[in-house]
């Protein structure tokens, strides 16, 4: 019994030594606006050994994948509440845009650094684009569930599925832009409302 305990301890403290040596990185590219950090001082920063970190990531790639699938899992984690709920279509798809702008919060910077280095020509550049890639594919899942579901209802209009999830995940993904370049951004909540009322609505006025 007491070995079980001592290795669940152990678990815990590699998990939290883990996201704790992510959340370091992520901050760390986000303020010099370059993946090219060294393993070094990110180890430093995040006070393990270097060796600690080699543990976890191969090489900085891998390190600059993770941080982007942690910021996934924070979503999902965030936005687990509404989707597990009875709550309307238009409901959801609100916490999800909120829950968005709330990890684009954490660190604007990562945001926008992640954005220009996909398009790069290096190995960094292509970690990123595919993680992106991935989680795009993933996000887009959860909007056409929702599209469906609206439709099905008879709460969103009638269209091709797939060109409203398109439609709908560009106005998310501008708004992210935006706010990410926002020195002094709208309150998240009211941000968030106001993004999916657009995305709704358009121009006309609800209702």
């Amino acid at each position: 019994m007491v070995r079980r305990t001592d290795d669940s301890l152990k678990d815990v403290l590699r998990d939290y030594r883990r996201d704790q040596v992510i959340d370091v990185a992520r901050r760390l590219f986000g303020e010099r606006g370059t993946t090219d950090v060294s393993m070094d001082e990110i180890a430093a920063e995040a006070g393990v050994a270097r060796s600690t970190v080699y543990v976890y990531f191969a090489n900085r790639d891998e390190l600059l994948r993770a941080c982007l699938k942690r910021m996934h899992t924070q979503l999902l984690e965030g936005i687990a509440q509404a989707w597990g709920s009875d709550s309307s279509p238009e409901e959801r798809l609100s916490a999800l845009v909120e829950g968005m702008f709330e990890r684009l919060d954490d660190n604007p910077a990562f945001f926008r650094l992640a954005l220009t280095t996909q398009d790069a020509v290096s190995q960094g550049g292509a970690a990123v684009g595919s993680e992106l890639a991935l989680i795009g594919l993933d996000i887009a899942r959860l909007i056409r569930d929702l599209v469906d579901e609206g439709q099905k209802a008879g709460r969103f209009r009638a269209g091709e599925p797939d060109r409203l999830t398109s439609l709908i995940g560009q106005q998310i993904f501008g708004a992210m832009s935006v706010r990410a370049g926002d020195p002094v951004p709208a309150p998240r909540h009211e941000a968030a409302v106001g993004t999916t009322d657009f995305i709704l609505y358009g121009l006309a006025r609800p209702g």
